[in-house]
């Protein structure tokens, strides 16, 4: 096991992964140097774009609407497409402002973070009759609490004497603890949805995702050892490893299925929506928390997703069961993959894929959120850009890996483009058709979480 002092700041590289890092000014080429120092600025501007109108317009509630200027109690609606059973009484729990608090580090804007911190301590609570997706809410919430708490408990001293007494700690506990009814089932995997203030609600649905129950590792995993209970990390642990026992014989696992029965729904399967993040905490796991069992899944997964869902560059969708091609299409969700790629170091496939995903973004000005491979062609009805990080997060991790000049001229493409087609006087707006740019009122927490962050 990892020691505690370097497990923290692996956790740290993990959960604010991948901007903590900072673009080398050192090369000898003069020009690009001086490139990185005008998109770094760049970037900065943008984030506090993105910030400073969510904080007049939005705060404390959960998302900015842009192109209005008001906003969105989101948090009950991540995950839920036919926004059901939504709250009645629920103002919000500063989403954005949670998913900010690493960026506002990686900025170099202590006395913002430290105004954040003492707000959330003296604030927040998750004490409210409010249904939400467990999956997203342990990704953004659960997971900003945690990286935030470690960053105001570093070495650094970056709060003021006395200002920090593991509020952000005992915040993250609590919202844990409203999490563990979740996990109540025959098969230890996790309902999809849990209300934070009741716990399961009556008639539930049974169905979740495999991103749904086996994407709750790693913050469960470092809230138990941050806190010494280790009810957590076994809760998401039991989870996992029944889902890893429903693999198929060719070690694929499905999409969706249900909690109660443990029998798989949807048997097509890829990289994209509803898996993807399931291969990306496995890996991500074995370095936190340096268990083989973690590398031996991952491995076994990773040869499977090459050898039956791989074509050339491109990855289509196939059949758990038999490994037969489903679906030709590329997902924006995918743009993770070369990312995961240079973690492992597969180089080559993950620049071969890159470049791909960059061809798509090229040819519509963003990266649309389906593209129908066999037909190269966009997918009717799904043609939006809701900013997301992925394409970005990609670039920075083969920038890094390789230091090739190349990945920074995509990564002032992006820019360019959120710059150019998403820019509003009140911050960033989606895009609701890529074809049109047509606009759509919502600035996601993740474009200041996760692209922007990428990007600087």
């Amino acid at each position: 096991m990892l020691p505690l002092k370097s497990m923290t700041w692996v956790l740290l590289l993990l959960l604010l992964s991948p901007a903590i890092i900072n673009l080398s000014t050192s090369q000898s080429d003069a020009r690009w140097a001086a490139k990185k120092r005008r998109l770094r600025d760049k970037v900065h501007k943008m984030f506090y774009h993105a910030y400073d109108n969510y904080m007049i317009h939005a705060f404390p509630h959960d998302e900015l609407k842009p192109l209005s200027k008001s906003f969105t109690d989101s948090l009950s609606e991540l995950g839920n497409l036919k926004l059901e059973r939504l709250p009645q009484d629920y103002s919000g729990s500063a989403l954005t402002l949670i998913e900010s608090l690493s960026s506002l580090v990686i900025m170099g804007n202590n006395t913002e973070f430290q105004s954040a911190v003492v707000w959330l301590s003296e604030n927040l609570t998750f004490n409210v009759d409010a249904r939400v997706n467990l999956f997203e809410c342990n990704i953004r919430v659960l997971g900003g609490l945690v990286s935030a708490h470690l960053l105001a408990t570093d070495s650094t001293d970056r709060l003021g004497k006395g200002v920090y007494k593991n509020q952000l700690l005992t915040l993250a506990e609590d919202l844990g603890k409203r999490f563990l009814p979740a996990f109540n089932t025959p098969t230890g995997l996790p309902y999809a949805w849990v209300n934070l203030k009741y716990g399961v609600m009556e008639n539930e649905t049974t169905e979740t995702s495999t991103s749904g129950c086996g994407s709750l590792i790693l913050e469960m995993g470092a809230l138990s050892r941050l806190t010494g209970d280790p009810k957590y990390e076994s809760a998401a642990l039991r989870a996992l490893r029944k889902l890893w026992s429903m693999r198929s014989s060719l070690n694929l696992l499905g999409t969706t299925l249900d909690v109660s029965t443990g029998e798989w729904i949807e048997y097509s399967t890829g990289i994209g929506a509803g898996v993807d993040s399931f291969y990306e905490y496995l890996f991500k796991a074995h370095i936190l928390f340096g268990k083989e069992e973690f590398w031996r899944m991952f491995h076994s997964a990773y040869i499977a997703v090459q050898k039956y869902f791989r074509h050339g560059p491109w990855y289509h969708e196939a059949d758990m069961r038999t490994g037969k091609a489903t679906y030709w299409q590329l997902t924006s969700l995918q743009a993770f993959w070369p990312g995961l790629q240079v973690l492992v170091g597969d180089i080559a496939a993950a620049n071969s894929s890159h470049r791909e995903f960059v061809y798509v973004w090229k040819k519509y000005g963003v990266l649309p959120e389906r593209y129908l491979l066999d037909h190269q062609m966009l997918h009717p009805t799904e043609k939006y850009y809701p900013l997301r990080p992925e394409l970005a997060e990609s670039t920075f991790y083969l920038y890094q890996a390789t230091k090739d000049p190349w990945y920074i001229e995509v990564g002032e493409s992006i820019v360019n483009s959120l710059n150019l087609y998403t820019k509003v006087d009140g911050g960033f707006a989606s895009i609701r058709d890529v074809t049109t740019m047509q606009l759509e009122d919502h600035q996601h927490s993740f474009f200041l979480a996760e692209t922007v962050k990428q990007l600087a």
